[in-house]
């Protein structure tokens, strides 16, 4: 028994020593495919942030003042949809609103398909809307200023391929009518081709996995911010994962923003760090020409002003590549083998 335990504890060894191994090379790969194309300042096509320029990013900035509690998702819910509650999230968020109060309202949904647009406007009403399982069917949702959205999946039911409009396809929109309100999306997956998550508010989209699909093209374009240049901050993308499924273009098919310019004063702002990113968009430009045609500027002076209006303001900080993902696997496995 003896024996048995020692062999045990060897082969335990050797296969630790084995994955420390295999993590410091792929360690070593991630230092040179981060350092390759995240060294500040960056470049014209591809701007980079300094730590003291990132400084300057965050959440708590981005949402202007609002500070969101953690997004309780074991609360009991004041209102549930589906299942004998109301039949739609429409008819749940008035109540919540037409009830009023200072206290947050719980909507919970549970799983299913509710193929409808959901209007949160301006309301004093906080309200967190909530799934009830890890990728529910969801809904086109018009964010107002202090909603929280927590395990659902975003989805156009009317149009599977979950598109904006643009040149006479098939409408729908992602977070649109944000105008220069706070939002923030927690753990949210949203999926789309062009330009589907667009608007001028200051929003905040934190441990999102966000999906580009080819069901109708092999390109797409993510963010669309519509950012006035006298608006500091626009989109910030945060911890998240932005990948693409397997109809996009390899390496060439994904651009991760462009400006929307629906004005003059429109350049589009967005800050996207600490986030992974998957080989399906241009490394050495990811970003596009302007829905109105403008071609994309970016700035990487080193006496730079964040605020240029003549530059996009693009930024990148602390970009992760896909490898990073094999690491925190490899590290999970060397943790499970000393437990």
């Amino acid at each position: 028994m003896a024996n048995a335990h020692k062999e045990s504890g060897e082969a335990t060894a050797t296969v630790a020593i084995m994955l420390l191994q295999i993590l410091l090379i792929v360690q070593l790969l991630l230092a040179t495919a981060y350092a390759d194309h995240q060294a500040y300042p960056g470049t014209s096509s591809r701007p980079v942030l300094s730590d003291a320029e990132a400084a300057s990013y965050t959440k708590e900035s981005y949402l202007q003042g609002w500070t969101p509690s953690k997004i309780n998702t074991g609360a009991n819910p004041d209102y549930v949809v589906g299942s004998g509650g109301y039949s739609t999230i429409q008819a749940a968020v008035n109540a919540a609103i037409n009830d009023g109060g200072t206290n947050r309202k719980y909507i919970k949904i549970l799983p299913g398909t509710y193929a409808e647009g959901v209007l949160i406007p301006k309301t004093s009403v906080p309200i967190t809307i909530l799934g009830s399982a890890d990728d529910p069917e969801a809904v086109h949702i018009v964010l107002s200023q202090g909603a929280k959205l927590t395990g659902s999946q975003y989805a156009n039911q009317m149009n599977p391929n979950g598109a904006v409009y643009k040149d006479g396809d098939p409408a729908w929109s992602m977070f649109n009518y944000c105008a220069q309100k706070s939002e923030i999306g927690n753990k949210p997956t949203i999926k789309g081709d062009v330009d589907f998550i667009f608007g001028s508010a200051s929003a905040v989209f934190e441990n999102a996995q966000i999906i580009g699909r080819g069901d109708r093209r092999d390109t797409d374009t993510v963010f669309a911010p519509n950012t006035d240049n006298s608006q500091k901050y626009g989109y910030l993308v945060l911890s998240t994962k932005i990948t693409a499924d397997n109809n996009v273009k390899s390496k060439l098919g994904l651009h991760l923003a462009r400006s929307w310019d629906s004005t003059s004063t429109a350049n589009g702002q967005v800050v996207i760090r600490e986030t992974e990113l998957v080989d399906v968009f241009n490394v050495d430009a990811p970003y596009d020409t302007a829905a109105g045609g403008r071609a994309y500027a970016g700035n990487a002076n080193t006496n730079r002003n964040l605020d240029d209006a003549n530059y996009n303001r693009f930024w990148e900080y602390s970009i992760l590549p896909k490898i990073f993902s094999l690491i925190k696997i490899l590290r999970n496995l060397l943790k499970s083998c000393y437990c």
